[in-house]
């Protein structure tokens, strides 16, 4: 399948393109950049033509776009428009609104839309999600899920809310939020209450909320600009608690940890690279004409429970979710 990319970030540089190398039939056709200087050396290395418009792309089924949040919804609908598949990166859009013109302009033109939420294919979350799924700690209560790294690179485009949208919650609070509808997919998160501070920058660096799912379900969600590395749920059931930890790093890890009383047991499990995972899944998606297992639909879930996080902070009261 012929992909383009655009952006010439880390994200692609690093994670995008060395899985793409190892997926059968499946090639880099074309770099969109607003700098193709930059993108030289990818071109060469990969047989790729550099445009510097979407309009023009030629020959090309899908397309990676892995650009500032605030450009996500112009460049969707821009490919949609072409007849391109689009695989986008998480946090889908800067808003709600933008996310749904975005499925809507991918349904009108029959096209795939997916969203790069890796996460998804990380083969202990998939273990954890099967272990849940056999009720291994019983009737839910209570889970705490938490992503937090020291982010150094504060004078970058996340930082900037034109172009993020916001911080922790933009960036790594997505992947938190689309792991627990991973974990519980015939359930939806109703309600929130949260407190964000971001201390002297313009995008929150800490952020906590309470949330409830519709069955009664509490959730404790963190995200972190500011703390040591972490990604951790603990998933308490009645009878026991899951530990899932580890699990949304770029890096493949994982650990998967059940406590019953004073007894630990350790899981591991294995499976491919959670990119190429992704890759193999979206061109299924389109080949099959099926959603995404990482779809744009469930990639509005998400932004509305982080629109609703958000609006909690902002307004100090709790915030009821609709669907």
């Amino acid at each position: 399948m012929r992909w383009a990319v655009i952006g010439t970030g880390q994200i692609v540089r690093d994670r995008f393109l060395p899985a793409l190398e190892k997926i059968m039939d499946a090639k880099l056709s074309a770099i969109v950049t607003t700098n193709p200087e930059k993108a030289r050396d990818l071109a060469e290395k990969y047989g790729a033509k550099i445009y510097d418009r979407i309009e023009d792309l030629r020959d090309v089924d899908v397309v990676y776009i892995a650009t500032p949040n605030k450009f996500h919804k112009e460049q969707t609908i821009k490919c949609a428009e072409k007849g391109i598949h689009v695989l986008c990166e998480k946090p889908m859009a800067m808003n709600v609104e933008e996310a749904e013109e975005m499925i809507n302009a991918c349904e009108k033109n029959k096209v795939i839309l997916g969203i790069a939420n890796m996460g998804r294919f990380n083969p202990f979350n998939i273990g954890a999600k099967s272990l849940l799924e056999d009720d291994i700690v019983g009737k839910l209560g209570i889970i705490k899920a938490s992503f937090s790294f020291v982010n150094l690179n504060r004078d970058k485009w996340r930082y900037d809310p034109e172009l993020a949208g916001g911080g922790a919650i933009m960036d790594i609070g997505v992947h938190v939020i689309n792991t627990l509808h991973f974990f519980r997919p015939k359930n939806k998160i109703i309600e929130i209450t949260a407190i964000n501070e971001n201390y002297e920058y313009k995008v929150e660096q800490n952020a906590t909320a309470l949330a409830k799912f519709d069955d009664g379900v509490l959730v404790l969600m963190d995200a972190s600009y500011d703390t040591s590395l972490s990604v951790s749920f603990e998933i308490r059931g009645r009878d026991g608690i899951l530990y899932v930890l580890d699990t949304l790093y770029q890096e493949y890890d994982g650990k998967v940890i059940l406590r019953k009383g004073n007894n630990y047991t350790f899981y591991t499990f294995y499976g491919e690279n959670q990119y190429v995972a992704e890759i193999k899944d979206m061109e299924s998606a389109i080949i099959n004409g099926r959603e995404p297992k990482t779809s744009g639909l469930e990639g509005l879930k998400d932004m509305k429970v982080i629109s609703a996080w958000y609006d909690s902070a902002l307004k100090k009261k709790l915030v009821e979710i609709y669907y």
